[in-house]
């Protein structure tokens, strides 16, 4: 495009470019996303005063660098996290981690062609790809929707899985799933694109695009699997597979508030340049901890949350009462930090929630998943444990057993559970023999 410009254009798009990245530098220095790691906003901006910073050094050096180095700086810091996160996962979930996502793997490339910075053997790029394949359901259309959710993804995802193929991956599953992501992708309703990321990562996509590698799918594709997600406390099973009557899909979550990385790394403190939780913004997680989702057949049953207020109860978790703590549902009161339209993690004890996978084992075509919560919820409940066992007997039956403890003195006297479904009510039907109840 720059080529096909006269002289006029280009000084007058030079101008605009200038001014912008200008006016983005300033913001970084006064705005939360210049100082908050792995989050959408700040991979985002960084991106685009580097990529200023690049336009515009040939002509005026000195203000280039000053963007350039604050750009750098903060992506680096933003690779040595995520060489922590082992599981390729995002705490954000899978759509606001796509909007993260593609700009890290625009970061990755431009440090190796313009300054000569290799990111390629990075332990979260290495495992990137599960991120994508082990949380899609049957179908190839939709997500988990762990965390705030659109139903899938915000950019790409196959921008980001043509990198993967092309730099890390090698062996033409990254192409493959790209390829039957945009053969299955939905003409109308909820599931297509916003018009203002549906193009934003084609060009991207084409220049990535390696045609010599092979499009086919990873090792044991068609038999449905468990993935488990360390880093994000996350368990799928029946993940990218196609949609038929036996192929069911089911998560289960159970993990530390920004995933177990980020979350040992602010109350370990092992780095003076991270200041605790003012340097995260778990905002667009959600209080799920012990949460799950069942798609039997593949026809979602128990959904998540998707992007809505925090409320514990929409996320199919225990709420208990009552409770002294209790915010916005009196006398109920669910996992710390619901309430508002963000999660809160920087209020009272909610920087301490937590949840535990105890178990994840498959049998077949059984799975066996549990987890303990008791950490989530607030201390003036007095519980001692919350944990929560789930064992998937076949693609259509789903056992739920949940086991509670409190401290004797505990003021909790009642529990309750709402298991979220966005397509279909939940109706009782009586059993009828010969026509009789």
């Amino acid at each position: 495009l720059y080529h096909s410009l006269d002289r006029h254009r280009r000084k007058k798009y030079l101008k605009k470019i200038e001014s912008v990245s200008s006016e983005m530098y300033e913001y970084s220095k006064v705005r939360s996303w210049g100082k908050q790691f792995l989050h959408n906003h700040q991979t985002t901006n960084m991106i685009a005063l580097l990529t200023g910073a690049l336009v515009v050094g040939d002509y005026k050096s000195s203000q280039a660098s000053i963007w350039k180095e604050i750009a750098i700086d903060v992506m680096e810091k933003t690779m040595f996290l995520l060489n922590h996160v082992v599981d390729g996962s995002l705490d954000e979930g899978v759509a606001y981690g796509s909007y993260t996502a593609k700009s890290i793997t625009q970061y990755v490339f431009l440090a190796q062609r313009h300054f000569g910075i290799n990111h390629l053997e990075n332990n979260w790029l290495k495992m990137h790809f599960w991120f994508y394949y082990s949380t899609l359901l049957p179908g190839y259309q939709r997500t988990v929707g762990i965390a705030d959710s659109n139903y899938n993804w915000f950019y790409g995802p196959e921008s980001q899985l043509i990198f993967l193929d092309t730099f890390i991956l090698k062996n033409g599953a990254g192409n493959w799933l790209a390829g039957q992501i945009r053969k299955h992708r939905p003409k109308d309703g909820p599931m297509v694109p916003s018009v203002a990321q549906r193009w934003s990562t084609l060009h991207t996509e084409y220049l990535w695009y390696n045609p010599e590698l092979p499009s086919r799918p990873p090792a044991d594709h068609g038999t449905p699997k468990m993935h488990l997600f360390s880093n994000w406390g996350v368990v799928t099973y029946g993940a990218g597979l196609p949609i038929s009557q036996t192929n069911t899909f089911f998560s289960f979550k159970s993990g530390k508030l920004g995933g177990r990385a980020v979350y040992d790394i602010v109350h370990f403190q092992p780095y003076s340049w991270v200041d605790g939780w003012r340097s995260f913004n778990p905002g667009h997680e959600h209080p799920d901890q012990n949460s799950f989702t069942f798609a039997p057949n593949g026809q979602v049953f128990v959904s998540e949350a998707l992007y809505g207020p925090k409320y514990s109860h929409l996320n199919n978790i225990l709420v208990f009462a009552p409770s002294p703590t209790s915010q916005c549902n009196n006398p109920w009161e669910g996992q710390l930090g619901e309430c508002s339209q963000w999660l809160k993690w920087t209020t009272d004890a909610s920087g301490d929630a937590s949840g535990e996978i105890i178990t994840a084992s498959q049998q077949g075509d059984s799975i066996f998943v549990s987890g303990e919560a008791v950490a989530s919820y607030s201390s003036s409940m007095r519980l001692k444990s919350v944990y929560r066992c789930l064992l998937l007997l076949n693609h259509q039956t789903l056992l739920v057993l949940d086991h509670i403890e409190k401290h004797e003195d505990s003021p909790i006297s009642l529990v309750s559970a709402f298991f979220h479904n966005l397509d279909i009510d939940f109706k009782y039907v009586p059993y009828k023999h010969l026509n009789k109840l």
